[in-house]
């Protein structure tokens, strides 16, 4: 059978009816394949539909190695589209509202057993928060952008593998920088010098980056490379050139400390003179007004 995709149109009907069609998503035997049908809303493309059958195996979210595993299913089955094609939301919409549907269900079920809701429906579904958020297509450029293909056709996922075993590392630092992620050899580059610096707390981890507060360190890589791409062209920059910029401002990145506890801080500095949080955002708020 050959591949299918939604229309365009169908696609942006679906994402702005998400409120209303809530309980469709919480029935994994809806058929959004015969609503898109009864409103000609389906289209053909030139290869055909590949097996991803097993990717079920792998639908179990209590277990994270899972999303590697079903990643891996998706990404190798894929790997002959074009850019053209990865790019379409409406490809990915109709895999994840049909090919995968059931699949998509279960990977987003609530343990409590409690319905899913709009933010997950547009989170997962859709692009709530950008590529990397919508759960299929996160995870097929989450495999493009680290996978290096090897001469005999097998992949590499030493990167891929790492990307996914930190979670936060996908959905919320290197997964939120788009610039990063459509850069495979940035993207590589930081990894590899995350993988390097982890390496070193076994060791010697007062020599480590992050011999603590990760998330807000790694962050702040990202945040240098972001603005390293505003100050030079790094098109022509390698996985080397990446890792050793990161390397260069080490102790710049180094000197991040918690940003939950100095928040804490400046808000007892604050109350300390008699300004709470609350007003100061008040009073931010007012002197906008007046100077707009």
């Amino acid at each position: 059978m050959k591949q299918r995709v939604f229309t365009p149109q169908f696609s942006e009907d679906l994402e702005s009816s998400i409120n209303e069609n809530l309980f469709k998503y919480n029935d994994p035997n809806y058929s959004w394949e015969e609503e898109a049908k009864s409103q000609d809303a389906i289209r053909e493309l030139d290869f055909e539909q590949p097996d991803l059958s097993c990717m079920m195996n792998y639908a179990d979210n209590s277990l994270a190695v899972n999303d590697f595993y079903a990643g891996k299913i998706l990404f190798e089955s894929y790997d002959h589209l074009t850019p053209l094609h990865a790019a379409q939301s409406h490809f990915w919409l109709y895999l994840s509202h049909v090919v995968l549907y059931k699949y998509m269900c279960m990977r987003w079920a609530k343990d409590d057993g409690t319905q899913l809701t709009y933010n997950n429906v547009n989170e997962h579904w859709f692009y709530g928060q950008g590529r990397i958020r919508n759960w299929l297509e996160g995870m097929y450029w989450s495999f493009k952008c680290t996978a290096i293909k090897q001469e005999d056709g097998t992949y590499d996922y030493t990167y891929t593998q790492f990307l996914f075993s930190i979670q936060k590392l996908r959905d919320r630092g290197i997964g939120a920088a788009t610039y990063v992620m459509s850069n495979p050899s940035a993207i590589r580059g930081i990894l590899k010098f995350y993988m390097d610096e982890l390496g070193k707390k076994d060791t010697a981890p007062e020599l480590s980056v992050f011999d603590k507060h990760f998330e807000y360190r790694t962050d702040k890589c990202i945040q240098l490379v972001n603005k390293l791409g505003g100050l030079v062209d790094i098109g022509a920059y390698s996985e080397e050139d990446f890792y050793n910029f990161l390397n260069d401002n080490r102790e710049y990145i180094k000197s991040v400390g918690d940003r939950k506890k100095e928040k804490k801080d400046r808000e007892e500095a604050l109350a300390a003179i008699g300004i709470t949080p609350a007003k100061n955002k008040k009073r931010k708020k007012k002197n906008k007004k007046h100077w707009n």
